[in-house]
Order: structure tokens, then C-alpha cells, then sequence
């Protein structure tokens, strides 16, 4: 009975001892971290036609740069706040030949403008295992993106005055995005990271005017909407804070 009870004892011990140490390793493993990162952003489609305007539509790739703030609330999963700047997408658009009442015809007219995206993320990370010193991971999200278009507007020259105007817009779009990323620790606090993500924003909205040939006055159109789907390919860094 007595040997029983001390193998029981020992067994009790080893038991904590191990649970101790396994607190403190997941211990280790959670805390706040910040990061930052940089790259381009590249459009999955990049040419569309608006359907009643019959307006042909071309986006170029544009610049990011973005920063985190997040929590690993366990070893291998973190929650993160993130907010992403898209600087300057290229907007091309390219009017239709109209052909007016009069007998005139406007012909085909191309304009540019810049559209600029402020992206607010929560963001779901899981770190797969590491190999080789580097460690790939998953992140999903979701959030709002704030986007805005920079007004423009298109001349003819028959008549020396714009007939065509792009309004200044600025709209909160529902956002998410998914995407993968390999991590490679340089220290134990700070590790570089390379990340590739697949970014939708609905309903990007372009409000435009129209002149009317008879009052010369501008006319409110029906506006453009469109769901933009982006490729973000950027480079980085994660640094743990101490505490």
C-alpha cells in the first residue's frame, strides 16, 4: 500500500510538472505583436463594360501598404486588427460615339481618373507547422473598405465645354479577404513575412453626370456599381511585443 502510494505520488508529481511546463510553453507562445507591410495590388479582372452606359472600364495595379496590430490568443491561432492603404488605382474609362439628334456625333472619348482605398480588417490567422525554419499560414477576413473616386470629366471639342462628368464619391463598401503567407523567424521576437491574398470589395460605386445637348445643363446618371476582386502581394514584418 505504501509503494502504491508512493508511485501514486510520483505520478501526481510528473503530472503537474509537465502541466506547468506546458502552461508556461503556451504562455510563451501568446501575446500582442505588430507588423507592417508593403507590396501591389493587382486587379482579377481588369477591364469591365457598364451595361447602360455602355462605358468600357479598365483598372491598372496600384501600390499598398498596410499595418497590424494582433493577439495570439493560442499557439498557432492569432485574431488581428488590420488597416490597408491603397494609394492610387488608374482608372481608365472609355466613352461610346453618341450620335445626337442634330445630326452631330460625339465620338469615342477616353478619361482617367484615381481611385484611392482605405481597407479596415479583422483578420483570423492559423499557423501551420513549421518547416525548414519557415512557416506558412492561413488568413481570412473580413471588414469594410472606404473607397473614393477623384472627380474628372471628358470634353468635346465641337462644342469646347465637358459633357461628361465623374462626381467625387466616397462610400463604405462591405469587404473580405483570404489568403496564404509563409513566415521566417530572425529572432525570437521578429519575423519577416511574404503573404498573397485574394481581396473583394462589393459594390464599388462611380457616380457620374451626363450633359443634356437641349438645356446645357448636367444630369445625374444612372451610377456605376461594381464588385472588385484584387490580388495583394506584399512583403513584411511581425515583431512580439515583450509583454
Amino acid at each position: 500500500m505504501i509503494k502504491l502510494l508512493q508511485l501514486f505520488t510520483v505520478a501526481l508529481s510528473i503530472f503537474i510538472t509537465n502541466a506547468v511546463f506546458a502552461e508556461e510553453n503556451i504562455n510563451e507562445q501568446t501575446g500582442f505583436y505588430i507588423g507592417g507591410e508593403g507590396g501591389v495590388v493587382e486587379p482579377v479582372i481588369s477591364k469591365f463594360r457598364h451595361k447602360h452606359s455602355n462605358t468600357e472600364i479598365i483598372l491598372k495595379r496600384a501600390g499598398m501598404y498596410s499595418g497590424k496590430i494582433g493577439y495570439m490568443i493560442y499557439p498557432q491561432i492569432s485574431v488581428e486588427f488590420s488597416a490597408t492603404y491603397q494609394p492610387k488605382y488608374r482608372l481608365h474609362y472609355v466613352l461610346p460615339p453618341q450620335n445626337l439628334s442634330n445630326g452631330l456625333t460625339i465620338p469615342k472619348t477616353p478619361g482617367n481618373t484615381k481611385v484611392f482605398s482605405n481597407i479596415y480588417m479583422l483578420n483570423l490567422i492559423y499557423d501551420l507547422e513549421e518547416m525548414n525554419g519557415i512557416t506558412p499560414f492561413i488568413i481570412i477576413g473580413g471588414g469594410i473598405a472606404q473607397v473614393k473616386v477623384k472627380p474628372t470629366s471628358s470634353k468635346w471639342d465641337v462644342i469646347n465645354s465637358d459633357y461628361f462628368k465623374v462626381r467625387k464619391t466616397h462610400k463604405n463598401c462591405v469587404a473580405w479577404q483570404a489568403g496564404l503567407g509563409v513566415s521566417k523567424s530572425l529572432s525570437s521576437n521578429f519575423s519577416v513575412d511574404l503573404t498573397a491574398k485574394l481581396q473583394t470589395v462589393y459594390r464599388v460605386r462611380i457616380n457620374y453626370d451626363t450633359l443634356d445637348m437641349k438645356t446645357g445643363q448636367f444630369l445625374p446618371a444612372k451610377p456605376i456599381k461594381k464588385t472588385i476582386g484584387v490580388g495583394e502581394f506584399g512583403i513584411g514584418f511581425t515583431y512580439r511585443l515583450p509583454f
